[in-house]
């Protein structure tokens, strides 16, 4: 009895003597992740630009490209080196044309939040994989004809040999 009495006590005093904690706000800063896919294009192709928002309350962004020459952004409406698209879901996007071999930069800015992707246009012919110069199907199969080619003449010669003995 002594022993739960000792217990309640301690309890009871560590009630006590313990302040009540002050409620905390978490606040939440808005970020953006932006993206290219592809970030490397050939003259006159085009990407898509994706910024990705977390905890913003912004309702648009703003795309804007440097250099402004040589290459540009588009909307449904106008093709401009800076463009306004609607924050849907979190998410914004914008079609990106690179007109000159370069590289640009695209900003994409939401009231306080901003980031950047790097975006390559590369001139015709100025790729870092080397060209297709046909069909690997073609290889395999042609290498298959050889391999088996190569199988009959062997079981031929077997034959051969053993109605000689």
């Amino acid at each position: 009895m002594l022993k739960r009495t000792f217990a309640a006590a301690i309890v009871a005093g560590a009630l006590l003597f313990t302040g009540a904690s002050a409620a905390n706000a978490v606040v939440y800063t808005p970020s953006v992740d932006v993206t290219a896919a592809p970030a490397t294009v050939a003259v006159g192709g085009t990407t898509t630009i994706t910024a990705t928002f977390t905890d913003t309350t912004e309702t648009s962004a703003t795309f804007s490209v440097t250099p402004t020459t040589g290459a540009s952004l588009s909307s449904i409406v106008r093709t401009a080196p800076s463009v306004s698209k609607p924050i849907v879901n979190g998410t914004a996007t914008a079609t990106f044309t690179g007109t000159t071999a370069g590289t640009y930069t695209v900003a994409v800015v939401a009231g306080e939040v901003r980031d950047t992707v790097t975006i390559t246009v590369t001139a015709a012919g100025d790729s870092a994989a080397l060209p297709s110069t046909g069909p690997a199907a073609a290889l395999w199969v042609g290498a298959g004809a050889l391999g088996l080619g190569a199988l009959a003449v062997v079981a031929a010669t077997a034959r051969r040999r053993a109605a000689q003995r």
